[in-house]
């Protein structure tokens, strides 16, 4: 039998806290450049590029963080998945008003008798 300590997600760490917290106060500032590659506020003025590496590889931030995952990372990545589910939510409003459209052109046919 599993115990809670086996199931439990690992604790959230600082650097991610800091990254959803840089989210909520710049993520508004947030550039999507193209092909995954995001240019991120600093905390303190300055503008990082981050790279999501989207075709592979490994994801890369210009900041001075040497860890493997930074919070610019982390604040792009909430970025980019919020910007998709707006897309998504969008293309699925769209596509349900072009159903109720061509429900609603659609005429009984008269039948005579």
């Amino acid at each position: 039998m599993a115990t809670t300590k086996d199931t439990a997600p690992p604790p959230t760490t600082t650097r991610e806290l800091r990254g959803l917290a840089l989210y909520r106060e710049h993520g508004d500032e947030i550039t999507h450049e193209g092909h995954g590659v995001y240019s991120v506020p600093g905390c303190s003025g300055g503008t990082y590029t981050v790279d999501l590496a989207v075709f592979g590889g490994t994801e890369s931030c210009s900041c001075p963080d040497r860890a493997p995952v930074c919070k610019h990372i982390i604040c792009a990545t909430v970025y980019r998945a919020t910007a998709r589910a707006a897309a998504r939510r969008e293309q699925g409003e769209r596509t349900a008003a072009r159903a109720r459209g061509a429900r609603a052109s659609l005429t009984p046919l008269a039948v005579s008798l």
